[in-house]
């Protein structure tokens, strides 16, 4: 059976290879696929009735959210969430919310950690059709060690059990059979809770929990089956025993600054930075405020997250968008918030673009399949009305969103 032709008409697109756009193109799409690109006159004899106006629009490929939780929607305390919500309940709102995600023009999320590996669920129930939602690159469960970030700080009377927030692996042999864990079941990637975090109670952003054995233990299971490894990394500390271990991102990285040598280290060798600007401004105010601790580490970290960023732009280190989205004020659907705080700390709306769609597919490992409008791609298609390159924001009113070919947004003019 023939496999159904879209043709959409561009009025301007900007394709994620970073030259200047095409005006007035033809995008053919093939089923999932992207055909070519050209000039309507060059038509290969495609016949459709199916064509799609875009004209008045600028076309992008569909972006991409490097670093989000899927079952948090900007809730001001994530303990509430985990201590009183059944995996169930989770995966309904983990639906919810990123189908927000994907009205918001990002047809590919990586999902850094979630309970009972709902986020590998959920990847398997929209690759079959059941539900429709945006691309998954799910990390299963992420692993950390006894009192570090995602290790839950409870009172010691109650016992703590497996998966509430994290994997706890104490010692290399722990962390080797935790990672093969997470693949066992279908993780996509490790991640791995290197030092301590804004939205635990205890722990310190500034340092590192897992030893460099423990680190280079896992990443060496996840390399060894072709997958990444990503590191949850405040500090500096941190960021350099992991990318010594084999790291392959570093998340956040807000205290990088700190120490501007580790940051030549992950340039030199290719470790991309995922800064999630957005956890450090967020958006809160009517429903509640979160923790105490919460606020105090957020500014803290806040300090130096984006002179963190600059230095890491400047030394060539490779950055790719991630929102952190689902953290206290972070929303759903407000992913493109990111962007244009990158923008903020320097980078050219284009660069900011490609943050969001090139280099994040390299990132999450997907670039043959995504990132840019090429022939042979994933037919992932946004649209909007403006110019991004004059205006960044504009990415937050997406108009248009075709997934793997299908459309799954349009606004009427």
């Amino acid at each position: 059976m023939a496999e159904e032709i879209k043709l959409i008409k561009a009025g301007r697109i900007i394709d994620g290879l970073g030259g200047k756009p095409l005006e007035s193109k033809i995008i053919v799409v093939e089923g999932k696929i992207i055909k070519w690109i050209g000039d309507e006159n060059s038509l290969h004899g495609e016949k459709t009735s199916n064509i799609i106006d875009l004209s008045g629009h600028t076309v992008l490929p569909g972006m991409i959210d490097c670093h989000l939780h899927t079952s948090f929607n900007g809730e001001p305390n994530y303990y509430d969430i985990v201590l009183k919500q059944s995996v169930a309940y989770r995966t309904l709102t983990s639906l919810r919310n990123i189908q927000s995600d994907l009205m918001a023009g990002f047809t590919t999320i990586r999902v850094m950690g979630e309970k009972s590996h709902l986020d590998i669920a959920l990847k398997t129930a929209i690759n079959e059709g059941i539900v429709v939602g945006p691309r998954i690159v799910a990390a299963g469960q992420n692993i950390t060690v006894t009192g570090g970030h995602a290790d839950l700080w409870l009172a010691e009377d109650f016992e703590y059990v497996e998966g509430l927030g994290g994997i706890i692996a104490n010692g290399p042999e722990e962390f080797r059979k935790a990672a093969r864990n997470q693949l066992k079941y279908g993780a996509d990637f490790i991640k791995l809770v290197v030092t301590g975090g804004v939205m635990s109670a205890g722990g310190d952003p500034g340092l590192p929990y897992l030893s460099y054995e423990e680190i280079k233990a896992a990443a060496d299971e996840a390399h060894r089956l072709g997958k990444k490894t990503a590191a949850h990394c405040h500090g500096a500390a941190g960021a350099r025993v992991s990318v010594e271990a084999g790291c392959d991102t570093i998340e956040h990285g807000t205290l990088l600054i700190k120490d501007p040598e580790v940051i030549q280290v992950m340039a030199k060798k290719g470790v991309f930075l995922v800064p999630t600007l957005s956890v450090t401004a967020p958006s809160l105010g009517g429903d509640g405020s979160p923790p105490e601790f919460y606020i105090k580490k957020s500014m803290e970290v806040k300090k130096y997250a984006v002179e963190s960023v600059k230095y890491a732009m400047k030394a060539g280190v490779p950055i790719a968008a991630g929102t952190d989205a689902g953290s206290p004020g972070n929303r759903h659907g407000e992913n493109a918030r990111e962007l244009k705080l990158l923008v903020d700390a320097g980078m050219s709306e284009m660069e900011a673009i490609l943050a969001g769609t090139r280099v994040a597919s390299q990132c999450v490992g997907l670039e043959n399949e995504i990132g840019t409008l090429e022939s042979g791609k994933f037919a992932d298609i946004i649209a909007v009305k403006g110019d991004p390159l004059s205006d960044i924001t504009v990415l937050k009113d997406v108009k248009f969103v075709m997934k793997d070919g299908q459309i799954v947004k349009k606004t009427k003019p």
